[in-house]
């Protein structure tokens, strides 16, 4: 058995016990060493570090599995938000797991942060380092975050561009990204948000349809309407094309066609793309 997932035997201490031998200790060894137990009774989930990452539950049963043959992995302990009513910042799945099994004392690290935003970022940077995030998550976070930074984010463009670049290096992508997120989460529609969190739809595609509903939605005529309709279907067809030949040219790059043979293959599509572009109904 892996010595650091051993069942851990030392004594389940309280968290005041806890604060104590952090700020007044008698042996070093409590506060640099293996993390101490603590019970889960008093270790507390609050917003916005409960929902911030929502467990998942193929995740849980495979911790649940793990846990149950090998004990708690003391290698990575929960942190915890000591001076915020001891919250759980990381290893919200690892502790559901260990109350699941009736495990009473868990490994914890206690961190320190000056304010809750500062917290956030630590969460997920902590989640970041593991693995990349999906398009649901970089939401989720992004909402978080900017809902906590009042500054930076209604001051004009020069401080927007600020924080875009700021939470872009916090999230591990582009600028161009953050912007694209903060536009789905600040104009897109209840049922795209939630198409997006629930991982049913990627970002790209939700900020396309974000951007094209409130083009449409601030049309004052029903040639605006059209125009608008028109120009979506050019750029939204062309971009299918575009990633279609991309991913055909990523899978296959060793594969040549002589022209005759692209000069076919245009010609097909443009003969197919006629049949479903005249089934949109004409008139004046």
């Amino acid at each position: 058995m892996n010595p650091s997932k051993a069942k851990n035997t030392a004594k389940v201490v309280s968290l005041d016990e806890a604060i104590d031998a952090i700020f007044q200790p008698k042996d070093k060894n409590s506060v640099t060493g293996t993390p101490f137990l603590a019970d889960t009774k008093e270790l507390r989930i609050a917003e916005p570090f409960k929902s911030l990452f929502p467990i998942r539950e193929d995740v849980l049963a495979r911790i649940i599995a793990d846990m149950k043959k090998n004990g708690f992995d003391s290698a990575r302990p929960i942190t915890v938000w000591a001076g915020h009513k001891f919250t759980v910042i990381d290893g919200h799945t690892r502790l559901l797991a260990a109350i699941t099994l009736g495990i009473p004392g868990v490994p914890i690290v206690f961190r320190e942060f000056a304010d809750e935003n500062k917290a956030l970022e630590y969460a997920i940077n902590s989640q970041r380092n593991r693995r990349n995030l999906t398009d649901a998550e970089l939401l989720r976070c992004l909402s978080a975050l900017d809902k906590r930074k009042k500054t930076g984010i209604s001051k004009g463009n020069v401080e927007l561009g600020k924080s875009a670049e700021r939470t872009a290096r916090l999230l591990g992508i582009s600028r161009s990204k953050v912007e694209r997120l903060r536009s789905i989460a600040d104009h897109a529609p209840a049922t795209i948000k939630l198409a997006v969190l629930s991982g049913d739809l990627t970002a790209n595609r939700a900020y396309i349809i974000t951007m094209e509903t409130r083009r449409i939605n601030n049309c004052k005529s029903e040639d605006e309407f059209k125009s608008a309709r028109l120009d979506f279907l050019e750029k939204s067809i062309s971009k299918v094309i575009h990633e279609r030949v991309e991913l055909e040219q990523k899978k296959h790059p060793d594969v040549r066609y002589a022209p005759e043979e692209l000069h076919s293959l245009m010609g097909k599509i443009i003969s197919n793309l006629k049949k479903e572009i005249f089934n949109l109904k004409e008139g004046n």
